[in-house]
């Protein structure tokens, strides 16, 4: 099982290096556009398309799975205490396990989204035109590894690096 956990926390550490350098370059690409417009009077052409087609969902769907396995998303635990004394604790399985579902057909329907993006190859509107597809890769693989993370969560309980837990 370690083994597993090892390779799952790998792909969410490169995915939340992913997510800092889509960051980093939106940070990058927005002063340069801004600088560009009030200095220069010569804005960057597709700064802004780039930054909302491509950054920030690279940034959210990215940062996800490093965001849940670190114990930093936001959770409801008015009853945790009470509910983790049941046998086996099988509340807490229960819910993971409906948190997984929910999230694996999230993955699902991104990923036939993506597929079908990918053989339309649209593109953008505009003076610089984008392709999509690669806008829509990002969801199906956060969604995917977050899903996988509360997989083998409600499954072999691990626990999460946050500092509430066990």
């Amino acid at each position: 099982m370690k083994p597993i956990l090892r390779a799952v926390s790998l792909l969410e550490r490169a995915s939340l290096t992913l997510a800092v350098l889509a960051m980093l370059a939106m940070m990058l690409s927005i002063s340069a556009d801004a600088f560009g417009r009030y200095l220069f009077n010569a804005p960057v052409e597709g700064a802004f398309e780039f930054t909302e087609l491509y950054l920030m969902i690279v940034v959210t769907f990215m940062a996800m799975p490093d965001t849940y396995s670190s114990g930093a998303q936001i959770r409801l635990d008015i009853a945790a205490d009470l509910l983790k004394r049941v046998p086996g604790r099988a509340v807490e399985r229960l819910a993971l396990a409906c948190a997984a579902a929910v999230t694996a057909v999230m993955f699902w329907y991104s990923l036939q989204t993506a597929i079908e993006k990918f053989a339309e190859a649209e593109t953008s509107f505009g003076a610089v035109q984008f392709r999509l597809d690669w806008s829509y890769v990002w969801v199906p693989i956060g969604t995917g590894l977050v899903a996988l993370r509360m997989t083998l969560r409600a499954l072999f309980l691990e626990p999460l690096d946050g500092p509430d837990d066990d």
